[in-house]
């Protein structure tokens, strides 16, 4: 749902700018781009098989740069 949310939000924000810095022709091939471009950007991220529950289990721990620095939780 995320994905769609960020899809729609920045495609209007690109159709807004290239329509208002590049006139009408411009805008509307920047928005074409930008509709296949997040399209793309989607079915990509949708038919990926790692699902968000998978990535944070992958998360490595983090390795401190050693007792006393300066992002050791303990001083």
């Amino acid at each position: 749902m995320t994905a769609i949310i960020v899809l729609v939000v920045l495609a209007a924000v690109v159709i807004g700018l290239g329509t208002a810095f590049g006139g009408p022709l411009l805008g509307a091939i920047v928005a074409v781009a930008a509709i296949i471009g997040g399209l793309v950007w989607f079915f990509m991220l949708a038919g990926s098989k790692t699902g968000t529950g998978e990535v944070v289990r992958e998360t490595h721990e983090q390795e401190f740069l050693g007792p006393g620095g300066p992002d050791d939780p303990t001083s």
